[in-house]
């Protein structure tokens, strides 16, 4: 999955999401997801492609804006790799689909009390870095 590193805009249904994603060192890949609503931030993700055993694994962290975890203390989402083919890594209840070499599709089974929701599609394209912009908020 080396293709993958580099920074990312997405498009998610309630705004956008940057996805940033650093080279892949000793068996892990890791990266960081901000998502933006229209007027504030919607949440922070840690996650990391780590090689566990002879396969990927996908492991995720959630955070509120104010660095809330979402999940428990020392707990975190385990995405095992249930398949792969030329262009796409299927993990459980996450699929990551080359669609050219600057843009990939991110498809999210939602769950909730064990329970399939919905499926949600992020469109990513690659960007050159990070730009400053302002949202009239002082630092």
């Amino acid at each position: 999955m080396a293709w993958i590193e580099g920074h990312w805009i997405g498009d998610m249904p309630d705004g956008p999401v940057e996805h940033v994603l650093l080279s892949p060192r000793f068996g892990q890949l890791p990266g960081f997801v901000r998502a933006l609503a229209p007027q504030n931030l919607a949440f922070y993700e840690i996650g990391v492609f780590a090689e566990i055993g002879n396969s990927l694994t996908l492991r995720v962290k959630h955070f509120t804006p104010e660095l809330a975890g979402w999940e428990a203390q020392a707990a975190y989402i385990d995405r095992p790799l249930v398949d792969r083919d030329s262009t796409s890594f299927y993990f459980d209840g996450a699929t990551f689909s080359r669609t050219g070499p600057d843009s990939f599709t991110v498809y999210f089974l939602n769950r909730s009390e064990g329970r399939e929701r919905e499926t949600l599609v992020i469109p990513f394209r690659r960007t050159p870095g990070p730009t400053r912009q302002s949202d009239g908020a002082s630092s």
